[in-house]
């Protein structure tokens, strides 16, 4: 149901402003009325906007409604869950549980989305349904398990799965940009010193050796003309930067700069390792939560291959689809036949075939590597750590030793 602002005068033509949540602009017109208001301006938090002038009754100006369209974070999904979990398990109907949650929203487009949701609820839609509509607020994944919960009775339960798996994500994805944090600072913090130097400190002490004669060492001529290059074509310099990363976006945002990218993402040593299990935990925990809510296999697997982002791997899944959905191959002899899936998980998942346990094992699959995620990146980063420091010492030191030498020089010559 939309919220609406609007603005009316009383009878003593006072402007009064206020928020009403209602299923169209005459109820809101009829309330304004109710309190002897005259309403000067509605306006639909949808981007539906009414102007209405004072006294009239039928007139409407209505502009195109525009649907939501960009897709909200992770956090504010997770708590919208916990939140309806919390409220259906106190039997609050669909329609109050939004009418309570919406106005605790901070986000104004996914307060939008949730009044249009509980809109097409209370005129008699299944709130998977509604969810559906907005696709890029509400993934596949998120929608079946709603409608599975719908169909079996226990949408409180499928509510606690989803809000459990995507407070699984936003950890997971926590740790992999706090791992990043460090290194980060490092690298910028240690190239901002290395320009400064280069910029300020070494123009300055290299003016002591342009008036001798004496042929300056290699180091030292090379740090004046890089010095001299960056302070009098900073501008140029600038410009070819920023075309090398207009010119490396735009390639991985093609066709073919996507396939590179995933073939790196497989093929470099230490990156592919993570980024492998990285994926396996997310495919292995989104196909456990969708079996365990009841969806059936095939839409389950249909899913769960969107959660993974390199082409490369989906196509392998394409196949394992394949193989399951149309060959009657079991999971755990699919799994098999693609690399990327560790030799222990095609085991856990034959023995939870065998034992018709196969949703709670991938959730356990996908909990251990999830650990081996956080193992392998407090590896990395212990070893990027010294990496960085050694390349940012390395460059203070040319620097250092460059300056050097030629006071060296210098003072062996006045002995």
């Amino acid at each position: 149901m939309p919220i609406y602002n609007y603005q009316a005068f009383d009878g003593e033509g006072t402007l009064h402003k206020g928020t009403k949540d209602a299923a169209s602009e005459s109820e809101v017109r009829q309330y304004l009325r109710s309190k002897d208001l005259f309403p000067k301006e509605i306006r639909s938090s949808r981007f539906t906007r009414v102007k209405i002038s004072a006294g009239e009754k039928t007139g409407k100006i209505k502009l195109p409604k525009f649907s939501f369209q960009h897709g909200v974070s992770g956090k504010v999904l997770t708590q919208f869950t916990r939140q309806l979990e919390v409220l259906l398990d106190a039997t609050i109907p669909y329609d109050k549980a939004f009418q309570l949650i919406i106005p605790q929203t901070e986000d104004s487009g996914f307060q939008s989305v949730l009044s249009d949701v509980r809109g097409r609820v209370v005129e008699g839609g299944s709130l998977a349904g509604a969810m559906g509509m907005h696709p890029h607020v509400f993934p596949n994944m998120y929608v079946s398990m709603v409608r599975s919960g719908e169909n079996a009775g226990n949408l409180g339960v499928i509510m606690s799965r989803l809000a459990d798996y995507y407070e699984a994500q936003e950890r997971l994805r926590s740790k992999l940009k706090g791992a990043l944090i460090y290194p980060a600072f490092m690298m910028v913090f240690g190239l901002a010193v290395v320009i400064f130097m280069v910029t300020a400190i070494v123009p300055k002490i290299t003016r002591i050796f342009e008036s001798k004669e004496e042929a300056l060492p290699m180091p030292t001529r090379i740090l004046m003309g890089v010095s001299d290059f960056v302070v009098d074509h900073w501008f140029l310099l600038m410009l070819v930067i920023s075309g090398i990363v207009v010119g490396i976006t735009s390639f991985f945002r093609s066709k073919r700069g996507r396939e590179w990218k995933d073939r790196i993402e497989l093929k470099l040593p230490l990156l592919s390792r993570l980024r492998t299990k990285v994926m396996v935990a997310r495919y292995c925990q989104t196909l456990g939560t969708l079996l365990k809510s009841g969806v059936d296999l095939k839409t389950a697997l249909e899913i769960s291959k969107h959660v993974v982002v390199n082409q490369i791997f989906i196509n392998k899944l394409d196949q394992l689809i394949i193989d399951v959905n149309n060959k009657g191959v079991p999971l755990s002899a699919a799994m098999a036949r693609i690399d990327y899936f560790p030799e222990y998980v095609r085991h856990v998942v034959s023995i939870g075939e065998e034992a018709a346990r196969v949703d709670e094992l991938l959730e356990k699959v996908a909990e251990r590597m999830q650990e081996e995620v956080n193992n392998l990146l407090e590896a990395l980063t212990t070893l990027l750590q010294p990496a960085l420091i050694l390349v940012l010492g390395g460059a203070v030191g040319f620097i250092a030793l460059a300056v050097l030498l030629p006071m060296l020089n210098m003072s062996q010559i006045l002995q």
